[in-house]
């Protein structure tokens, strides 16, 4: 959701914003833009005007709310699964083979602020917040870390 609009992102697919009104007693539903960028198997994050979401090409790229436009792509590529969280000031992501990046905010540039490997078996599942504890669901265990 941003404002009154409803971001969408797919597979094989595109990405795309769509405004929603009410007039009287109906609904009415306008696409406000489009944008090449398919999503996948990951959430997007808002912060700012800004959409961060993980790519079918496994790459990173950001996208311009208002307007659709892509505003980078990482030349750096992860896994094919990426679970996001944001605490409203920085994204964590995890890759499914368990390294867990810090990632700034930033729609000028992609930039790392910080990655660790916190596992060795296979992450697929997403990330769960719960104050300033973070879940992570391993194959075969669970683990919580502080944020």
């Amino acid at each position: 959701i941003f404002g009154n609009s409803v971001f969408t992102s797919s597979y094989g697919g595109k990405s795309l914003l769509f405004d929603l009104a009410k007039n009287s007693d109906e609904f009415s539903v306008n696409q406000k833009w489009e944008n090449k960028q398919e999503g996948y198997m990951s959430s997007p994050i808002v912060i700012d005007g800004y959409c961060y979401l993980h790519l079918r090409k496994q790459r990173m790229t950001c996208i311009d709310m208002k307007s659709g436009e892509t505003k980078w792509i990482s030349s750096e590529s992860f896994g094919k699964y990426m679970s996001m969280v944001s605490n409203g000031k920085e994204i964590l992501a995890l890759d499914e083979d368990g390294t867990l990046y810090l990632i700034d905010p930033n729609p000028e540039k992609f930039v790392i602020k910080e990655s660790r490997k916190i596992s060795d078996s296979p992450t697929w599942a997403h990330l769960a917040v719960s104050g300033n504890q973070l879940f992570i669901r391993e194959l075969e265990s669970l683990a919580c870390y502080s944020w």
